[in-house]
């Protein structure tokens, strides 16, 4: 999800020192919150955070949007593709942040499943928060609110502003609060061109040295929903190809999260090119991410499409989701109790967006994104955060399974 208050690179526009609540545009990447799903392959899709209007015509059988004030994104096609240990630094993860030797290896992908560094399965229950925009970078205190709701996971929006000395804050205060800190970088959000620039960034000396540090407890998210809804399988694969062999060729050896293109919600190019991708990885060390900004009301896609990706193999997680879609807000609402359902069914993880302590711009007047008045614990804006979190028989606080190896440094 892109924040609205906070875009911050443009093809034809430099937009920097905006704070919440104010909202600017450009011809390539809009805002999210103004008009316009596009109807692709008898799918009408609202469209994803960050968006802005696209060309027509794409070839994966996203429709092109309109580019007027908010995102206009294509759908998927229906009836698209489906695909049928090293040592690593240890960190200081202990319950109170300190303390824990050095540890061989890092979280690893085996099958579908998602195992840390002492093989026990890990199925992430958490939720994302646009740490970067915050006043400190460092998740302090937004981290400990998230924590009681007994996540595992918390999603640390990121990009180039941000230093290695605020990145090895923010991923040590998530693992003092025995989150597992999934770092991402928001700076090729819908464009997939952007891609090698966030790769620069990951590898460079100083933050590579931060990711190796805490690689025994740490995911990376690459890039935040990289590539419009034009983007095919092939251009996709062929994007993020050259991305793993630079992350590996650093060092890296933890599992590197791969979003779907047209803003995070083409799953049919994930199912169409995550064998290959996996196959060029030396490591075999990947998940892929869907990002749910689809106008599902009875969860009919949710449950196609789960289970299309479980009968594949495919390891996926499901990166955002909220109540309703973007461009219309509530009028566009999406079955999230199905998909709690449903994930909890076929152990696929997933992170809610967002926490709240910076809030969105978006929808804030009907049925807003965040999940916590000003991110506190239990200062809920509306039903559907209190069920994700606290209430539904599915929700984070009733699913969330803590690790070991985050709750006590150690494999026992």
């Amino acid at each position: 999800m892109f924040h609205a208050s906070h875009m911050f690179r443009s093809l034809a526009v430099l937009v920097l020192g905006f704070g919440p609540g104010l909202a600017c545009s450009s011809g390539t990447d809009q805002p999210i919150g103004g008009a316009g799903g596009a109807t692709a392959g008898g799918t009408t899709s609202g469209g994803a955070p960050g968006a802005g209007g696209q060309a027509a015509g794409g070839s994966d059988g996203s429709a092109g949007g309109s580019g007027g004030a908010g995102p206009s994104v294509g759908g998927d096609a229906a009836g698209g593709n489906s695909a049928g240990g090293t040592d690593a630094g240890g960190s200081s993860s202990g319950g109170d942040g300190s303390g824990g030797a050095a540890v061989e290896g890092t979280f690893r992908v085996q099958g579908a499943k998602l195992l840390d560094r002492c093989g026990e399965e890990v199925v992430l229950r958490g939720v994302n928060e646009m740490i970067i925009w915050s006043s400190g970078k460092d998740g302090d205190p937004e981290f400990s609110e998230i924590a009681k709701t007994g996540a595992n996971v918390v999603r640390i929006v990121w990009n180039e502003e941000g230093t290695a000395a605020e990145l090895e804050t923010a991923i040590a205060n998530a693992l003092k609060e025995q989150l597992i800190p999934m770092v991402e970088h928001h700076s090729a959000t819908g464009d997939l061109s952007k891609l090698p620039e966030v790769v620069d960034y990951w590898v460079s000396p100083d933050i590579i040295a931060v990711l190796k540090k805490y690689e025994a407890d740490l995911l990376l998210n690459i890039a935040n929903e990289a590539g419009d809804g034009n983007v095919t399988a092939a251009q996709f694969q062929a994007a993020y190809e050259p991305a793993i062999t630079r992350l590996r060729e650093a060092g890296l050896v933890l599992p590197l999260i791969l979003d779907a293109p047209s803003w995070g919600q083409n799953i049919n190019v994930l199912q169409a090119s995550w064998e290959a991708l996996v196959a060029h990885d030396p490591e075999s060390n990947l998940l892929f991410s869907v990002h749910m900004w689809w106008n599902d009301p009875e969860g009919t896609r949710v449950k196609t499409e789960l289970a299309e990706s479980v009968a594949a193999g495919m390891p996926l997680i499901v990166g955002e989701f909220a109540q309703h879609a973007v461009s219309q807000c509530s009028a566009e609402p999406f079955a999230y109790g199905v998909l709690l359902e449903e994930a909890e069914k076929a152990a696929i993880g997933w992170l809610a967006w967002s926490w709240g302590a910076v809030p969105n711009n978006d929808c804030k007047e009907d049925g807003p994104f965040d999940m916590a008045e000003g991110g506190v614990y239990g200062s809920w804006t509306g039903t559907w955060a209190e069920e994700v979190a606290v209430t539904h028989p599915a929700s984070i606080k009733n699913t969330s399974v803590r690790p070991a190896s985050i709750v006590t440094g150690s494999c026992n």
